[in-house]
């Protein structure tokens, strides 16, 4: 979450906006409760592309179970390319969706070979970061969110992804007004973000959102966010 990602997405950054300060505090606290554990996430951005993709709307064990069966079946991007949905399916159906995501899998994988060959890694790192978004969101099923995941993980740029826990803990500490699509919540976030800090940050409030600040029944009692949400405040105060 940076002046990167607000220059991407095409947003003005709010110079007066107290939430830098409070963004910068925010990660500070989460570093110091979870520190910045690995999500399983790739530092080669082809493999990153796949793992992200099966990751949407899907729970951690799942998706890290079906990504791991999928290159175990199809351990080169060339077999990928190659494969039946039939079988692609079969690697991936536990976690939710299979017949659209075998389709959009091994479109993924022509794609990439046909604008990277013989080397699509190499290629997606030498690119700078507004020709990295353009090409990966220009990708079957991978959206704003999921290209700023593969930049930040694996060609280490300063942008934020905002997923469902960053969207919920944004609107609970009053950063986003609720009920916003996704495209907007993203340049929101993006218009107040601290420099240098959207990874460890991310993560933290990815970590909180999975383990605290959960969608229902939240463990304000033990969030280090507190003080700072008006929902934890409330019910930290009473008896």
């Amino acid at each position: 979450m940076s002046d990167l990602s607000a220059r991407i997405l095409g947003v003005r950054r709010n110079r007066r906006s107290p939430w830098p300060a409070r963004w910068a505090e925010i990660a500070t606290r989460l570093v110091a409760a979870h520190g910045v554990p690995s999500l399983g996430n790739f530092r080669d951005p082809v493999k990153e592309i796949f793992y992200i993709l099966l990751s949407a709307k899907t729970a951690d064990a799942q998706y890290r179970r079906t990504n791991r069966a999928l290159h175990l079946a199809y351990p080169t991007l060339e077999a990928l390319a190659g494969a039946k949905p039939k079988g692609v399916r079969a690697c991936i159906e536990s976690g939710g969706l299979a017949p659209t995501r075998a389709r959009r899998i091994i479109a993924l994988a022509k794609t990439l070979l046909k604008a990277g060959a013989p080397h699509p890694a190499r290629y997606l790192r030498s690119l700078d970061a507004a020709a990295a978004f353009r090409f990966l969101t220009g990708l079957p099923g991978i959206g704003p969110k999921s290209a700023f995941c593969v930049m930040m993980y694996s060609l280490n740029r300063d942008v934020f992804p905002a997923d469902v826990n960053v969207i919920r803990i944004a609107e609970r500490l009053g950063a986003l007004r609720c009920g916003l699509d996704h495209a907007k919540a993203q340049k929101t976030l993006a218009k107040t973000a601290p420099d240098g800090r959207s990874k460890e940050l991310h993560i933290g409030l990815v970590v909180h959102g999975r383990t605290v600040c959960t969608p229902r029944n939240p463990k304000c009692g033990d969030c280090c966010l507190a003080d700072l949400c008006a929902v934890g405040r409330r019910v930290t105060a009473k008896p």
